[in-house]
């Protein structure tokens, strides 16, 4: 009698569950991206590299039960008709617009995820445009030890066996072609007198000479050991095994004057922390300078320039020229790629004049330009203009995105229109694309 023992565990079949569930928890963050990129929990947040998300559209199963009374019908509440739909509850509270609704809204889970698989999720194909291997590279990146090369000397305990044996098992043979051809004995005879002498050619050829070896001879005798000799030795010698990195330098600015209010600060700096989260975890050579301006430019810590505004007017020009003057002192670009990104409301006392300082950023031979304006209704909007007009940028759109594209000599030039949250992540698109301008 076969006793069937049914078996309850259940371990194999949650970790399928929690696998499906992250999965469908990753399928959610990537449809979600563009609203992702402006939560105010991510940007404001000061330390530390998980960060909480909101998953909209992903519901957690539940039963829903229907009204009292059964007036809504369903299964097994009476007569119907084939084809008949089944099951449909109407929605009270949304009859008519702009009355007050009782149904719940759109479901949302809130989880935790390391910012830096967050930032791999959203930039897999971008990266730095126009990225140059200059001819002085400064930084190497070690990567360990490997062995470099291999010597007829060297210390024990970095002999290659392998190829020691395979140089003594080469010369035993082209010493025993050549009893061979000096006897004219059979190979198994010249291997056999040559193990006979110890690996000794001279006294092996005087054996063969005297026949002192003669007789059958077994298929042991034809599979010799070789004899290794100090020739045979071949050592390994170690080496550092390092990778050089082009150097880049990202230098961003941001009006922080008084014309720049709450939410449009919030847009630049939400573009900036996303832009420089992917640098830092993509590249590990990119420095980062920051430059905050009104009248005057100053160049400020990473802290400052995320977490402080001044009041003031707005001179854009004393940031490019601010960039200039270090351009000039520490990043060469001979030696660097350097990145420009300036974001601002287009709000500038002087914009003839920013446009000029731009464009002796763009004499240096800087490897990109980009500038982002925020834009409102009450936006005055002079900057953008002035730098298209002087760089010569034509307006293109993807979508509801506008943007702006074209090249100093070899430069590429971007320039994009900010109007709401929902821009952020189509301007970080056009700015890091590698090939071409544009989302």
């Amino acid at each position: 009698m076969a006793v069937d023992s049914p078996d309850f565990d259940m371990t194999p079949r949650g970790k399928t569950d929690a696998a499906r569930h992250r999965d469908k928890i990753k399928e959610a963050l990537r449809r979600s991206l563009p609203d992702i990129i402006g939560e105010e929990a991510i940007i404001t947040r000061r330390e530390g590299k998980i960060v909480k998300v909101p998953v909209r559209g992903l519901k957690s199963y539940h039963f829903r039960h229907g009204s009292a009374g059964g007036s809504a019908g369903g299964f097994g509440s009476g007569g119907g008709k084939k084809g008949a739909v089944v099951g449909r509850t109407p929605k009270p509270g949304q009859g008519r617009p702009g009355q007050p609704g009782d149904e719940p809204g759109i479901d949302y889970l809130e989880t935790e995820i390391d910012l830096e698989e967050l930032v791999e999720m959203m930039f897999k194909d971008l990266g730095l445009p126009n990225l140059k291997q200059k001819e002085v590279m400064e930084t190497v990146i070690p990567r360990g030890w490997t062995f470099d090369s291999i010597r007829t000397s060297g210390i024990m305990p970095r002999l290659d066996k392998k190829r020691t044996i395979k140089e003594a098992i080469r010369r035993t043979e082209v010493l025993i072609s050549h009893l061979m051809e000096e006897t004219r004995r059979s190979v198994e005879a010249c291997r056999a007198a040559l193990l006979e002498a110890g690996g000794d050619p001279v006294r092996a050829r005087e054996l063969l000479a005297s026949g002192a070896v003669y007789g059958n001879f077994s298929s042991q005798d034809s599979v010799q050991q070789p004899f290794i000799e100090s020739s045979d030795l071949r050592f390994r010698t170690l080496a550092e095994d390092v990778e050089y990195r082009s150097n880049a330098v990202l230098i961003a600015m941001m009006d922080v004057s008084g014309s720049m209010d709450n939410m449009k600060k919030y847009f630049a700096r939400s573009f900036f922390f996303w832009l420089v989260s992917f640098l830092r975890t993509v590249y590990e050579n990119v420095k980062i300078r920051f430059i905050a301006h009104t009248t005057e430019a100053k160049l400020v810590d990473e802290e400052e320039f995320f977490h402080k505004g001044e009041s003031g007017g707005t001179y854009c020009h004393t940031a490019y020229e601010l960039a200039n003057d270090l351009i000039d002192r520490e990043y060469s670009p001979e030696r660097w790629n350097i990145y420009t990104f300036h974001f601002s409301d287009g709000e500038d006392w002087d914009a003839a004049r920013t446009a000029a300082a731009a464009e002796k950023v763009l004499e240096r031979g800087i490897s990109a330009f980009g500038y982002g304006e925020i834009q409102t209704d009450y936006s005055t909007s002079v900057l953008m203009q002035a730098l298209v007009e002087k760089l010569e940028l034509k307006k293109d759109k993807a979508g509801q995105f506008a943007y702006y594209g074209g090249s100093f000599d070899l430069t590429p030039l971007v320039g994009v229109e900010i109007r709401s949250k929902d821009d952020l992540y189509p301007a970080l698109r056009c700015f890091l694309h590698k090939e071409h301008v544009g989302p």
